[in-house]
């Protein structure tokens, strides 16, 4: 770089400003700026043809596992499409492609029935209230959780069986 790139300054600058001061969205926009950063550097500057992989048959078994593991232990949070895709060290795109490819769900279809099934759990298993399962299964609130619910299971959380 003989010369300073004024894409890269502005998407940096971009990203401070989104950090310095988040707004609605400020995830997306920092997700799409570094893969337009990401994407620009490549093109401009790298001197050796990237290596594409094939992805075919799905993930291995061991990245699933290791995937279904974190969604599990991890079901309270938002989960990102890019934090999954970075355990299987796979670009968002492939790994959406390979997980369906792979147990026939979207990543965010599975997480979802995960979520229900948590929330089943706890109902049946626990004397939590119906808001504070929500916040323990990663819905946002008790609405979402009884909409959701109700959608999947076809009955509301307080007409689910409890112990």
């Amino acid at each position: 770089m003989g010369k300073q790139d004024l894409l890269v300054r502005g998407i940096f600058s971009t990203l401070q400003d989104e950090l310095d001061s988040p707004q609605i969205g400020g995830n997306l926009l920092i997700d799409n700026l570094k893969t337009t950063l990401a994407i620009h550097l490549l093109r401009k500057y790298c001197t050796i043809k990237p290596k594409v992989s094939s992805y075919t048959g799905g993930l291995s078994l061991v990245k699933l596992e290791e995937i279904k593991e974190y969604i599990n232990e991890h079901l309270d949070r938002d989960l990102k499409l890019v934090e999954l895709a970075a355990i299987a060290q796979i670009s968002p795109y492939h790994f959406l492609r390979l997980f369906k490819q792979s147990i026939g769900l979207t990543p965010h279809q599975y997480i979802l029935q995960r979520r229900i099934d948590r929330a089943k759990f706890f109902l049946q298993h626990s004397e939590l209230g119906i808001a504070e399962i929500a916040a323990k299964t990663g819905f946002c609130d008790q609405s979402h959780l009884t909409q959701c619910f109700k959608r999947l299971v076809g009955i509301t959380p307080n007409q689910f069986p409890r112990r």
